[in-house]
């Protein structure tokens, strides 16, 4: 009899460790499907998520809105220089910047390879060019240190939309903002161009 309810109390102790893991091993893959396990970020389908809601809040309430999407100057160099870890240390510090530029309520997920979006609710374009400049100016001055004592530097290129009334929708107001990047790629790098219609008219 004494056995027996050894045997039961240890299968349901087995048990309950087993639910347990399995709870953990669930809340591991939330997580990375929430979150860019290099960066930390939002993953780009929860940025996307979020990011709509914050669209038609910004609609109805008939608030600002701005998105900025940052892009890192010339990462190929930078990988074939210092070796892919060392491009894999400036995304993160492209991340840890754009998080400390921002409000605890905005919104900054991983958009692609190399760019980081940010998404600013109550924000028109001159306050995102606030947080656009600050970002520019905050990650081209950190030197990022390799393991062999190696420094490098970092700029970005931003490009920069606001809502309005061409920029209706997420996918209109993140294209707007890659139009402004493309736009600003082409005049060279470091540096921040605004979609011309988030700027007011006179």
């Amino acid at each position: 009899m004494t056995l027996l309810i050894t045997l039961c109390i240890g299968l349901a102790i087995g048990l309950l460790l087993q639910t347990i893991r399995v709870k953990h091993l669930r809340h591991q893959l939330s997580e990375e499907q929430l979150h860019d396990p290099l960066t930390g970020l939002y993953q780009r389908p929860h940025l996307f998520a979020l990011s709509e809601r914050e669209v038609n809040r910004a609609q109805r309430s008939q608030h600002k809105m701005a998105v900025l999407i940052a892009d890192m100057d010339h990462c190929a160099d930078i990988n074939a220089k210092y070796g892919l870890h060392a491009g894999d240390l400036a995304l993160k510090r492209l991340a840890e910047c754009a998080l400390s530029s921002v409000r605890d309520f905005d919104l900054v997920g991983r958009y692609s390879g190399e760019e980081v979006a940010l998404v600013l609710p109550d924000t028109d374009y001159k306050g995102a060019m606030v947080v656009a400049e600050r970002l520019r100016k905050l990650i081209k001055k950190l030197p990022i240190q390799l393991e062999n004592q190696d420094e490098f530097y970092i700029s970005i290129t931003i490009g920069l939309a606001a809502l309005s009334t061409e920029t209706e929708t997420l996918e209109d107001i993140l294209v707007a903002a890659d139009t402004a990047l493309q736009s600003a790629k082409q005049f060279g790098i470091d540096r921040i161009e605004v979609f011309p219609a988030s700027l007011p008219t006179l």
